[in-house]
């Protein structure tokens, strides 16, 4: 087998177009070109459980809220709410949470030159608040991501303060708890795991922040809090923080809004834009339930991206088109179950390598179909009129590699005295002659939906019934017969008029069974008519050639269409040692002119 030979076989192809779709599944999973798609269908995923499934908790967050309401209320800037955060803490001591965290800006320096003795509260109540429950607090990160100090009298050790830094994905959106990520990464544990750690949950892991977890986040206003404290309303303190985890955080737009996937607080139930201090408790909420969101196995997400990669094999039908369809709905109600139970399964490489294979082998169906159109144009242009050969390549008209038997009559025409012809005038005048009366035959034989087989010299073969079925190939091939004298008329008279001499012809049709089908090697292969009833109508032609009659037919030609007008009958002939009757015939529209 040559190389063009190999280059053009179809196995090759197919085994080359999976061998890429299958690279291009392993590209999308390992170097994480579908990580945008597949974070955009984990945001509808959380939703939907946020929405209609959401997890309960044993224990939730309480939320104390410094809002727009407390900021108008309290006219200092909050590094100067050293009296209002001393009576906060000293509602919790009544209060006795499990835990406190403090997301606030808390000072950075003493004001104790500026201010004698206003700090002294605040730094008094923390220490006996610290008594009776344990207190984190938080410290802000800095633009070039490092951490602002504390007043060094707020905190008491290393596991009183941590970072409350947020990893932020590269569209702008916080999904993931994962410290390795973030600048934090060299400066210890993280400002949440610190407040579960005072719960006894050690060392909770990186992962997905379950959004799942727990109803939109509702929160009690700062100034609330302090008037509850102001008038000793121990057992409303008790009733709303004791026992519980307290997140202290600043619920106006002034601290800067983060972005996640859903609605996460009561008071904007349709924003996804949310203050950091209830991103913070939702990473609570997933530490202290079920636990981060675990991602699968990226060999599992591999291997399922190159089962989608399968769409590659198998022809382009509607089933598949419908199985791609339905591949989204079904692995999307896989991931959303999965991601219920705590495992996120990526979606965005299988899908994406899926639609790549579908359309990777829809496109190659495609141009193989164009080519084997172009190969029938190329194929039929020459044998049958344009109208045939559009239904051809549009499919309408089946016409098969392998050849097949069928009924047709033949037609096979001939110049009387050609080659005489051809000895006495200039050769290029008789081929131009010759072109001249080939192209009017070819379009007689055309116009009556027949098929042209061949030509030698002046001769021509034509058939009639295949690739196009006709009610009566016979009737259909005396048309052609009398549209052939009828264009040969017109053609004598222009001869006439330039001075040359008229042509005559005689027309043979014959039917009977033949073999049909493309004949030669691909680089020159021809639709043909092969068998002995083709050999019967040359034959039939040349032993008439020297009568008068301008058409003649065998007997199964006039009984297929009655015998009647313009039949002469000739008597039996022998024709190829096979004795035929024979009979001629004029064309009606012929004597009428």
């Amino acid at each position: 087998m040559s190389l063009i030979e190999r280059l053009q076989d179809r196995n090759l192809h197919l085994s080359l177009g999976l061998l890429i779709c299958l690279l291009v599944a392993l590209l999308l999973s390992v170097a994480q070109g579908s990580d945008g798609l597949s974070r955009r269908i984990l945001d509808r995923q959380f939703n939907l459980l946020h929405e209609h499934a959401a997890r309960p908790l044993v224990q939730d967050v309480v939320v104390v809220g410094i809002d727009e309401a407390s900021l108008r209320k309290f006219q200092e800037p909050l590094a100067l709410w050293h009296p209002h955060l001393e009576r906060f803490l000293r509602a919790m001591q009544v209060a006795e949470p499990a835990v406190v965290g403090v997301d606030v800006e808390l000072p950075q320096h003493s004001y104790e030159a500026l201010l004698p003795g206003y700090e002294d509260g605040l730094i008094q109540a923390l220490r006996q608040l610290r008594e009776h429950s344990p207190v984190v607090l938080a410290r802000k990160p800095n633009p070039d991501g490092s951490l602002r100090t504390l007043l060094a009298s707020l905190v008491e050790d290393d596991a009183t303060a941590a970072s409350v830094a947020l990893c932020v994905d590269p569209d702008g959106v916080v999904r993931r708890f994962d410290p390795n990520r973030c600048t934090v990464n060299a400066q210890g544990s993280t400002f949440t795991e610190r407040v579960v750690a005072q719960l006894g949950v050690i060392h909770p892991g990186t992962g997905l922040i379950d959004f799942s977890a727990g109803g939109k986040l509702d929160f009690i206003p700062f100034d609330s809090v302090l008037e509850w404290q102001a008038r000793d309303d121990k057992a409303r303190l008790r009733a709303a923080f004791s026992g519980k985890l307290v997140l202290l955080g600043l619920l106006s737009a002034r601290e800067g809004l983060v972005n996640v996937p859903v609605p996460l607080a009561v008071h904007t139930p349709i924003l996804k834009q949310v203050p950091e201090v209830l991103v913070q408790a939702q990473i609570l909420r997933s530490m202290m339930g079920g636990g981060l969101v675990q991602e699968t196995s990226a060999w599992l997400g591999l291997c399922l991206a190159f089962a989608a990669a399968l769409f590659w094999l198998g022809r382009t039908s509607w089933g598949k088109l419908l199985t791609l369809g339905v591949l989204p709905v079904l692995l999307g109600l896989l991931a959303t179950w999965l991601l219920a139970r705590g495992i996120y399964l990526p979606s965005g490489g299988i899908l994406l390598s899926a639609l790549f294979a579908f359309s990777a082998r829809f496109i190659y169906d495609a141009v193989q179909q164009m080519r084997a159109r172009s190969n029938l144009r190329a194929l039929f242009d020459s044998y049958v009129s344009h109208k045939v050969l559009q239904k051809i390549v549009r499919g309408r008209i089946e016409t098969p590699d392998t050849v097949t038997r069928i009924r047709v009559c033949l037609l096979y025409a001939r110049i009387r005295g050609f080659n005489d012809r051809m000895q006495g005038e200039q050769a290029q005048a008789a081929v131009a002659l010759l072109n001249e009366y080939l192209e009017e035959m070819t379009l007689a034989i055309h116009q009556c939906s027949g098929t042209l087989d061949r030509l030698v010299g002046s001769d021509l073969l034509a058939f009639f019934g295949a690739p196009l079925a006709v009610d009566s190939p016979e009737r259909s091939a005396l048309e052609a017969a009398q549209a052939m004298l009828l264009r040969l008329r017109e053609m004598n008279r222009r001869l006439q008029e330039r001075g040359w001499e008229s042509i005559a012809m005689v027309i043979a049709l014959h039917v009977g069974e033949v073999v049909v089908g493309h004949v030669g090697p691909p680089s020159r292969r021809g639709y043909t008519a092969l068998g002995d009833e083709v050999g019967v109508v040359m034959a039939l032609a040349a032993s008439m050639e020297s009568a008068e009659h301008a058409v003649i037919c065998s007997a199964g030609v006039a009984e297929a269409v009655g015998a009647k007008t313009g039949f002469g009958d000739c008597g039996e002939r022998d024709v190829l040692g096979r004795r035929l009757h024979v009979y001629s015939w004029q064309p009606p529209l012929l004597e009428r002119r």
